[in-house]
């Protein structure tokens, strides 16, 4: 970029997004904030690893990768296409410092904002888009706390078991996880009214 710098004393107040520089009107002195998407990363990580029939690892990575991908889009679109990037409300809706589930934070925050009148309506939590989420985010859960690593034998109790099991693993098709996520997000946006992102179904 080679414009000149805002004045620190004009009241400026630049947002410094991934992709460029926005400049917003504001009251004081010069405020930058710096902002960065990764949800559409995430999401072409998860895709590349949408292949390979029984294979474990790219499974494990296809996992981890998705739920990485819809953690990341909902702070994003709240933050960029519900508060139009007001950047101090976010902490209203993301508090900083606490930590909740995705499944929770995805619940919670999606039924606070149709009750602060920013968005018609929430998607439903007893579709079978739902269930299939829980159960990715379980098996990403069992992934990145090891207890996917835990060894399996006849006569365990359930909560011996590894979760997600190898034989789980095996079994998922290619491109599960990538489609749970994007039926996810799609549910968001016809419960809202709101544009896909243009990355939502790359690769498909």
């Amino acid at each position: 970029m080679n414009e000149e710098p805002p004045d620190a004393n004009s009241g400026s107040h630049v947002i410094v997004p991934l992709t460029g520089v926005v400049a917003m009107t504001s009251v004081g002195s010069l405020t930058v904030w710096l902002s960065a998407n990764f949800a559409g990363a995430w999401y072409a990580d998860a895709n590349s690893e949408a292949v390979g029939v029984g294979d474990t690892q790219r499974r494990r990575r296809e996992i981890t990768f998705s739920v990485a991908a819809v953690e990341s889009y909902l702070l994003e679109w709240v933050r960029d296409e519900v508060l139009k990037r007001d950047f101090v409300l976010l902490d209203k809706y993301f508090p900083p410092g606490e930590r909740h589930p995705v499944t929770e934070k995805w619940k919670d925050i999606t039924k606070a904002l149709v009750a602060d009148g920013l968005t018609p309506s929430a998607p439903s939590f007893t579709s079978k888009t739902w269930e299939n989420f829980r159960r990715l985010v379980e098996f990403r859960n069992g992934l990145i706390h090891a207890r996917a690593s835990r060894p399996q034998t006849a006569g365990l109790s359930e909560n011996q078991m590894p979760v997600p099991s190898m034989e789980e693993l095996q079994a998922l098709e290619p491109g599960w996880a990538v489609e749970v996520i994007t039926a996810l997000i799609r549910e968001l946006h016809m419960a809202t009214g709101m544009k896909e992102p243009d990355w939502l179904g790359s690769n498909e």
